[in-house]
């Protein structure tokens, strides 16, 4: 069994998210959680391992909602597995930019 904890950053105030999220590495990683969890179409969250590694969970729950019944996974098939690098300013502002305009795509469909 593994046990993990889950701190959903949506909803939180700017403070409070920087604050659930100072552990985070590195720091550019921190700082797409904090400009992720403004959007309203997201569900940001980090989660704990036993271990004390951590990982960012980006969740569409936004309109339309689907079902694992209507999920077109075909939207996603040009970029399974992708990696960003978040290493300076321009790097997190595309990385924000590819979530949102990928998730806003799924969107419209």
């Amino acid at each position: 069994m593994i046990t993990i904890g889950k701190t959903v950053l949506s909803g939180s105030e700017p403070e409070q998210v920087r604050d659930q999220t100072e552990g985070l590495a590195p720091d550019r990683l921190r700082d797409l959680a904090i400009s992720l969890a403004t959007c309203p179409d997201l569900t940001v969250s980090v989660i704990t391992y036993a271990d004390g590694s951590q990982e960012l969970e980006v969740l569409h729950t936004g309109p339309p909602h689907r079902t694992e019944d209507t999920i077109d996974q075909r939207r996603f098939a040009g970029r399974p597995g992708t990696t960003l690098p978040i290493a300076s300013p321009a790097d997190l502002h595309h990385a924000v930019e590819m979530v949102r305009q990928t998730l806003g795509a799924t969107s419209a469909a």
